[in-house]
């Protein structure tokens, strides 16, 4: 189950991030030593979150860098990027998890009735790129425009 989930969620990252933001992203390979240096040093960055319920529940986090959210908004809203407000970036950011999150359980089980809330997004700062990630979550890696991006999927136990 869990390349399943992988699989649709790249499928689903490369749709959104090619319609909604004209941007198409290039797969991380295991090989690809690339992030080893670059994902842990980036010290500013948005992270946006939305909780799921259904036949399981849990977040879904994605993992963006502020040049890369910048662009995505100005792509998205068909402004300049230096026009771009920081609210409007945290609105297309918040977007992308609802849009994401919700197309990847409409796929996953079409029958069960998904229940999502309001995404919610923060600006981290002095943190790493990967800080906060749980173990036991699924992390899907990709790069979009040279940046590396990160959804990560964390059920909830049940029991």
């Amino acid at each position: 189950m869990t390349k399943e989930i992988e699989t649709k969620t790249l499928m689903i990252a490369s749709q959104v991030f090619e319609t909604m933001f004209f941007i198409p992203i290039e797969v991380q390979q295991e090989d690809d030593k690339r992030g080893d240096d670059t994902l842990r040093f980036f010290s500013a960055f948005f992270r946006g979150e939305i909780g799921f319920s259904g036949k399981q529940s849990g977040r879904l986090v994605v993992s963006i860098p502020i040049g890369l959210a910048k662009t995505m908004a100005s792509n998205f809203l068909g402004l300049d990027e230096s026009s771009v407000t920081h609210s409007q970036v945290f609105d297309v950011v918040n977007e992308l998890c609802n849009v994401v999150c919700g197309n990847l359980f409409a796929r996953i089980d079409k029958k069960t009735v998904w229940t999502l809330t309001v995404p919610q997004t923060r600006e981290v700062t002095g943190y790493t790129f990967e800080n906060g990630f749980e173990d036991d979550s699924l992390i899907v890696r990709f790069y979009a425009e040279g940046y590396p991006v990160h959804i990560q999927i964390r059920f909830t136990p049940s029991g």
